[in-house]
């Protein structure tokens, strides 16, 4: 399935996504100056920055960079591949599990919990690893985490 090349995200659209992980998650956004942003209907992706970027832009591609964010609705929610690789960099909205958490999470993507965070998406970790995504809401955390990572905790 190939589709076209993604579109370079306006100038504001960069300063918005920027400033969302940098009041979401405490991730400056000079972390991501060596780093184009591309957009595509509800995606965005890290690429990194080219001089060549234009003539990429006619390849048919499958895809490309690093999918780092979805547009769910009006809210941005992080990958977990995302949050794998720059999830070390947050200084807020980290949750960490413990392994009673993890086993209710592996059986039903959800636990009942309160966490003194404000509502919205976390960064999920166990003691050694950031493992993903979750969703707080008052009084529930939701497990975003992909099977194979749920499989191998």
């Amino acid at each position: 399935m190939e589709t076209r090349f993604p579109q370079k995200a306006s100038e504001k659209e960069r300063e918005e996504i920027l400033k969302y992980l940098e009041d979401r998650f405490g991730i400056e956004p000079f972390y991501f100056e060596k780093y184009e942003i591309l957009r595509g209907v509800s995606n965005f992706w890290l690429f990194p920055k080219t001089p060549y970027l234009e003539k990429l832009k006619g390849l048919q591609v499958q895809t490309v960079g690093l999918l780092f964010l979805r547009q769910v609705s009006k809210y941005l929610k992080p990958t977990s591949a995302f949050l794998q690789r720059f999830g070390y960099l947050a200084k807020k909205n980290i949750v960490s599990l413990s392994e009673e958490v993890i086993s209710t999470l592996k059986e039903r993507n959800k636990v009942e919990i309160e966490l003194d965070l404000e509502p919205g998406y976390v960064i999920l970790k166990n003691k050694h690893w950031i493992l993903g995504c979750g969703l707080y809401l008052p009084g529930k955390l939701f497990s975003y985490l992909e099977p194979k990572v749920l499989k191998n905790l």
